[in-house]
Parts: structure tokens; C-alpha cells; sequence
């Protein structure tokens, strides 16, 4: 039949209703719980959480106004992150004084 699909679930009677089924958010937030318990560094865990963010920010948005705003609020606050870190570092001394040999 034309746009009938066939699934393995559907076959062996085991696809769940909809009412059962996990929404995308639900499932994209587990999937970043488990990347981020498996990340090891913090570095990792920036990275999986600004995938996350990356990929919600990505898809369309009812209100594009208001997601406009939540994602350039976000960026800023990740550059102002940036800019602390370099600084930080910046402060540190590249030599210990003291030490030298």
C-alpha cells in the first residue's frame, strides 16, 4: 500500500502505543545524560552540553523570536566564559621562579 510503512516492531506486535512513546525532548535529554556521565574531562562535558544546546538551537522554534533571544543570551554568556579562561590563564606565570636549575 502506498505510504504504509512496515516496521520489525510492528511485525512482532511490540511497537508501543503513542501515548508511550518517549517525546524527542525526552530522548535527546537522555541521550546527553548518559554522553555527559561518560565524559571524562571537563572539556568533554562542555562539549556535550553545547551539542545538546547545538542541536535545539538548530531546529525550528514556534516562537522564533523568543528562541532568538534564549540563543544569543547563551552565546554571550559562553563568550564572557571564554573570555574569563583566557584571562585566567594569562595570569599564570609561564616560568616558576626560583626553580631554575
Amino acid at each position: 500500500m502506498s505510504g504504509y510503512r512496515r516496521s520489525t516492531a510492528t511485525a512482532t506486535g511490540t511497537e508501543l502505543p503513542p501515548a508511550q512513546r518517549r517525546s524527542r525532548p525526552d530522548r535527546r535529554r537522555a541521550e546527553l545524560a548518559v554522553r555527559y556521565a561518560k565524559a571524562t574531562t571537563d572539556t568533554e562535558r562542555a562539549v556535550c552540553a553545547f551539542d545538546y544546546f547545538r542541536g535545539a538551537a538548530h531546529r525550528r522554534h514556534p516562537r522564533p523570536d523568543a528562541a532568538s533571544e534564549v540563543i544569543n543570551h547563551t552565546t554571550a554568556l559562553l563568550i564572557a566564559a571564554g573570555d574569563q579562561l583566557l584571562r585566567m590563564q594569562a595570569d599564570e606565570p609561564l616560568h616558576r621562579r626560583g626553580n631554575a636549575t
